[in-house]
């Protein structure tokens, strides 16, 4: 995605498919704009198919992008493919992403602030049942408020997930064009929260 530079902070949305689809609804979806209709800060997205989070870390690519834009702000959302490995802790994940989000402040001076989305449901995981991905889901989506501190926040994505709407597509897994859109609006407030707090 082309980045257009505003004065004030810079934001990175980064993660799995759901930032990849994101960037491509941006470009079609007349209901979304991509700078986020925000006139403050700059945003780019970068996303992933298949992303993990050892896929993030040490991406030569990801690397050059965030040296590039030097975002202040950035705002991940992953964890969702790691947690369909049958041999993965809920606990190690959690610590992982966090882990990621301090690596990413100690290599990058000019981050100032992580803010990590919850994990998403999945109604149909890969190589797990979904009752088993929903239980290690709320293990992980439980523990990261408590392992993040003050230049690490969580974030909800409440009206998304409590929503009565159809969000998911038929895979079961990614958003469908309602979902995206409400998806959108989540990382809209969580933007705001991040450079306002």
């Amino acid at each position: 995605m082309d980045i257009q530079f505003t004065p004030g902070p810079k934001v990175l949305i980064l993660g799995h498919s759901f930032i990849s689809r994101l960037t491509q609804a941006l470009t079609y979806d007349p209901k979304l704009s991509p700078d986020f209709n925000l006139a403050q800060c700059s945003v780019s997205c970068y996303g992933i198919r298949g992303g993990t989070v050892n896929r993030l870390q040490n991406n030569e690519d990801l690397n050059a992008h965030i040296q590039n834009f030097q975002p202040s702000v950035i705002i991940l959302q992953i964890g969702g493919n790691d947690l369909c490995d049958p041999g993965l802790k809920p606990e190690t994940l959690a610590c992982k992403i966090v882990d990621l989000m301090s690596d990413f402040q100690l290599h990058y001076s000019f981050v100032n602030k992580i803010v990590v989305c919850e994990l998403f449901t999945r109604t149909q995981p890969w190589y797990i049942t979904a009752e088993q991905y929903e239980n290690k889901r709320r293990i992980v989506n439980q523990m990261l408020p408590i392992l993040v501190d003050d230049k690490k926040l969580f974030w909800k994505h409440l009206r998304l997930m409590n929503s009565p709407l159809q969000i998911f597509a038929s895979d079961g897994v990614h958003l469908s064009a309602l979902g995206m859109q409400k998806y959108y609006r989540s990382l809209r407030l969580a933007i705001l929260h991040a450079i306002e707090s």
